[in-house]
């Protein structure tokens, strides 16, 4: 691979010189909004699009070797209007964010991730340009887009936990979240969705067992210590 200035190693490699130089979209200002506009305003996905091109060159993509190469994010369409971009597409934003305690915020670790996967689900392809040749789009299927993204967010942020978080909000996403403007597509996540019904059974049984109130003692419990730990790795990762 090309020498560029920043290059991380995990499940893949990716390279990249320099973060993306975004610019956020913005929204009616607060004071023009009613109180019902303000709540969805606070609640709604951040959106946000690319004041210029931007690469990433990705390399030991097993599941997909066509992906390898230099993959460029267009800042705008065909028609010059600005590509605008919503972290991801995960679903709910403030409350996945609110639940990982920060950890998936749109313009925090997941950023580099979150526009490759924007790009992808937007059009259904990604271009790429190998040994310095023409850029060809390529075409990817959901969940390949969903796992290219998990194994970004976890090389990039040497956290691979946290890349399967993401991954798992964008999986969750797959009933409502359009790919390539239409919905489904892809793997059905059975796997994934079986996961969140467990999930919400066991919270039910905990309930049924203990009571709100000692659930809801021990969940404080839990956040604050997850919190405690995302400060000590923001700390280290800083370092």
């Amino acid at each position: 691979m090309n020498t560029m200035n920043e290059e991380f190693t995990g499940s893949i490699e990716v390279e990249f010189e320099g973060m993306p130089s975004i610019r956020l979209e913005s929204y009616k200002p607060a004071y023009q909004a009613s109180t019902l506009q303000r709540l969805a305003i606070a609640t709604r996905r951040r959106r946000f699009s690319l004041r210029e091109n931007w690469e990433i060159e990705l390399d030991d993509v097993d599941y997909s070797g066509e992906l390898n190469g230099t993959v460029q994010i267009p800042a705008k369409h065909s028609d010059e209007q600005s590509i605008v971009f919503d972290g991801a597409s995960i679903p709910f934003p403030w409350l996945i964010s609110l639940l990982t305690v920060g950890v998936l915020r749109p313009l925090g670790v997941i950023l580099v991730g979150s526009i490759v996967h924007d790009y992808a689900y937007q059009y259904g392809y990604l271009r790429i340009s190998r040994h310095g040749g023409e850029f060809e789009e390529v075409a990817l299927s959901r969940h390949r887009a969903d796992r290219l993204f998990r194994d970004i967010v976890g090389t990039v942020n040497r956290l691979p936990a946290v890349g399967y978080i993401a991954w798992f909000a964008v999986r969750i996403g797959w009933l409502w979240v359009k790919y390539n403007g239409k919905h489904f597509g892809g793997k059905v996540p059975v796997f994934e969705y079986a996961i969140l019904l467990l999930s919400l059974i066991s919270l039910v049984y905990l309930y049924s067992v203990f009571g709100l109130m000692t659930l809801a003692a021990c969940a404080i419990g839990v956040y604050f210590f997850l919190y405690l730990v995302s400060i000590v790795v923001n700390q280290t990762i800083r370092r």
